[in-house]
This record gives C-alpha cells, structure tokens and sequence, in this order.
C-alpha cells in the first residue's frame, strides 16, 4: 500500500513574526508539500520554514491521492520535492498544475534544461535542495502574493477580442485557433492580459514569469520571450496589436480584457471532479460492503478519509438512547475521544447536538470565548485550530448519527468537499445502522492509534 497522505503540521500562530513573514503576509491556506519519494525527513529547510513562518502544510506522499487532495484542500502554494536519485518527476508537476492554480515551486539539484521542462509543465520556480529556509520562506511567500495579484479566483476565462485564454486548462487559443505556446509563453501572456491595460514592469514579468529576483537579471531573455510570444500571436513588431513596448517602463496589454468565469454548459462538459468524487464514493461503497461488521466498517471508513487527504480529523457518533455515542475517529487526540465519548441530546452546547437535530450541515471556523457551542469549542482548543464541519447520518428518512470533520487550515469546505462528505455521511448512516445489532460499547473506541 501506498504511503498515506498527511496533514503534517499547524505550526504556532502565536510566535513572534521575522525575516519572511514580517515582509510578506502567511495566509491561511496551508503549503501542500509533495513528497512523492518521503525524503521531507532530508529537507530541514522545509520543516524549519514552516514552524518559523506558522505557517502550516499539508504533506503529501501518496500519488494516487495528489489531484484529490489538491483540488479538495486548496493549498495556497505547492512545493514539489524531487527524488534525490532519481530524474525530474515533469509528470507530477503536470498532475499538480492540472488540480490547482495555486503557484507550485519544485525543489531539487536540477540542470539547465531539466528545469525548462519542470517550468513548461507547470512550475513558476526550481529551488535548490541546499537553500537557505528564511530564502525559502521568502520566496513561497513571495510567490502566493505575485499569484494574488493576478486574475479573480473565480476567472477562468481571460478574453480580449478574438484572443482567449483558457487559466484552468492553460490552453489559448487566437480566432478560435489553439496557440501552440510554451508554458513561458502562456504566462508572460497571462501576466499581461491580468494588468488589463496596465504597465507592467519588466522587473516584475521577469519575477512573475522566471521567478528571477532584480530589473537586470532576464532582460534579454525577456526580450526573446516577448519576441516569441508576438510572432506566435501574429503581432506586427512596427505596430503591435496585443504586446506594446513602453519605452523604459516595460510592457504592456493593448486590448480591453473581460475575466470570465466557467459558463454552464463548460462546467457541464468538465467532468473531472465529478469523475474524482464518482470514483472515492465507489471506494467508499467497497469498504463498507466488505467490512464484516459495524465497528469494523466505521473504523475503515474514518481512516480513509484520511488516507485520501480530505481530512485532517474525523469522528462518527451513532444515536443511542438520548445521546450520540462515539464509535470510530482518526485523527484526533485521546484528551478529544475521551470528552466526546458520549454527547447527550440535551447539551446544546455540542455543534454535533445541533446537527443531528437540525438534520443540516454545521460548519464553524473560528470559536471565540463566547462561542454560541461553548462545549464544541472547548474540544476544538483541547486540538488543532481551523475548520470543522458536521454532516448529519441518515438512515432513510431518520437522523442516525454524526460525522463531525476537522482540518487544520482555516480554510473552509468548499463545494466539493461538502457534497462528498453528505454523500459518506448518507452511506455510513444506512450501512452502520443496518448491521448494528446490538448496542454499542463505550470501550474501545477504534481511533488513529488502533490502526
């Protein structure tokens, strides 16, 4: 079996801010750091950088699991760590630009034309292994805020005229035509198209789009690109219809730009993440029709959870009487399990009390000391901050139980997640209420340290 997907660290928010973070901003998503080859253990610049920063990442091990967890978790940067005895991984940096448009950094001992091809498939910078961790940190950092500067997070569609540029598929295409661009092209044209109008720098093009740092470290080869990216787009160099040269500034976009977002019918046509959730659901279904009994089946499906990257934590109660009892978790820590072994229906102060009588999903993502769930809240400071959701069980038309989920980002379940864990919800209910045949015990709880 592969090596498991896991959330990794939540640094200390609370730690006195220097170097990187005292210049840029730490944001809230997590850094998701792919380690195909488990080396993170020889990276100490990467751990170090993150608990200096507070900055907290999602680590990433387990191939078959990358796109899911990507698109899921949404990090705010991807940093790819290449084996060290082995030849550049170009495929997984392409699966990675696939899942998400976060900026993705690749480190490892890399040569000239390795490290074209690492940024044709998608990466906006190569770092290598022996850098320092305030310059790493500086850099990532760096690279999140160049990404905010860009496009609507909403945008997928960048069009002017008969030029349009396709941000999720990284495609482009001039009078309905494809561009045959190199990935350099495709994002010194983005970079353009995204300032509508605006001057931009020919410091900052060669720091967006090579990830070089000074005004005169690229300026030749932003020539040549700029040169290349005008002959593709048919631009006369006398009088130039798309890229125009401002004398001394730099360069600029010459039409009016429209951001778009996915219309219907594309996101009708676009089935891949309806394919990722199509595909884990069936995983879920094989799991729970194998298991041999309830605790068994509950007990695999909260490691999966994990397993896959959807969650940091994850905790299954079961109705019983007036209260829901605790029967399988993963994830969270014994002082948790121990205060929500069993939660009673009269307690408001539980936020999985409120769903289970709500019949809704509850999502809580920042517990004050006057939390309207105060005894949810004192669990959530026994563990890791960030986001918690509570999706109700259901068993035909009854509420059986709770899935209560946690992730240590601050960043809230979006679509996606919230459908598929409504859907695991929905089939725990059924399957653990149909083969529980008596009721369940308060010991021996299944939990992380049982698998």
């Amino acid at each position: 079996m592969a090596a498991p997907l896991r959330s990794d660290s939540l640094a200390p928010s609370r730690r006195m801010r220097t170097g990187a973070a005292a210049v840029f901003q730490v944001p809230s998503q997590r850094l998701a750091v792919v380690d195909l080859a488990a080396e993170l253990g020889r990276r100490p610049a990467v751990t170090n950088m993150s608990e200096r920063l507070g900055w907290g990442f999602l680590h990433l091990t387990d191939s078959e699991q990358l796109t899911w967890a990507l698109r899921v978790n949404r990090p705010a940067a991807v940093l790819v760590l290449l084996p060290s005895d082995l030849p550049p991984d170009v495929v997984t940096v392409e699966r990675a630009r696939r899942a998400t448009r976060a900026p993705i950094a690749v480190m490892g001992e890399v040569a000239g034309p390795q490290s074209v091809a690492l940024l044709a498939a998608g990466a906006d910078v190569v770092l290598p292994v022996n850098i320092r961790e305030e310059e790493l940190g500086a850099r990532m950092l760096a690279l999140v805020r160049r990404a905010a500067e860009g496009s609507d997070a909403g945008a997928r569609y960048l069009v002017s005229g008969p030029l349009r540029i396709d941000l999720w598929q990284r495609e482009a295409t001039l009078d309905t035509e494809p561009l045959p661009l190199t990935g350099t092209e495709f994002r010194l044209l983005v970079c353009l198209m995204e300032a509508d109008g605006q001057v931009v720098p020919s410091s900052r093009l060669i720091s967006r789009v090579w990830g070089w740092a000074g005004a005169h470290d690229g300026l030749n080869t932003l020539r040549i690109g700029i040169a290349r990216l005008r002959k593709k787009l048919g631009d006369d160099t006398r009088a130039p219809r798309f890229v125009i040269s401002v004398r001394g500034a730099g360069y600029r976009f010459g039409g009016r730009v429209t951001e778009l977002a996915a219309r219907e019918e594309e996101r009708r046509n676009d089935h891949s993440g309806d394919l990722l959730l199509a595909e884990r659901l069936a995983r879920r279904c094989e799991e729970l029709a194998e298991a041999p009994d309830a605790r068994s089946a509950a007990s695999q499906v909260v490691r999966s959870l994990i397993h896959e990257g959807t969650l940091d934590a994850v905790g299954l109660h079961l109705i019983e009487g007036d209260s829901l009892r605790l029967i399988a978790h993963h994830g969270f820590s014994a002082a948790w399990e121990q205060a929500a072994r069993e939660l009673r229906l009269a307690d408001s102060g539980f936020a999985a009390v409120q769903t289970f009588v709500a019949d809704e999903p509850l999502q809580l993502r920042r517990f004050t000391a006057k939390a309207k769930y105060a005894r949810t809240a004192e669990l959530a400071r026994v563990e890791f901050p960030g986001t918690y959701l509570f999706v109700p069980m259901r068993s035909g038309s009854e509420v059986v139980g709770v899935m209560g989920c946690h992730r240590h980002s601050s960043e809230p379940f979006g679509p996606l997640s919230i459908t598929y864990l409504k859907a695991v919800a929905s089939l725990c209910g059924v399957c653990l209420t149909a083969r529980r045949t008596s009721p369940l015990s308060a010991e021996s709880v299944p939990s992380s340290r049982d698998s």
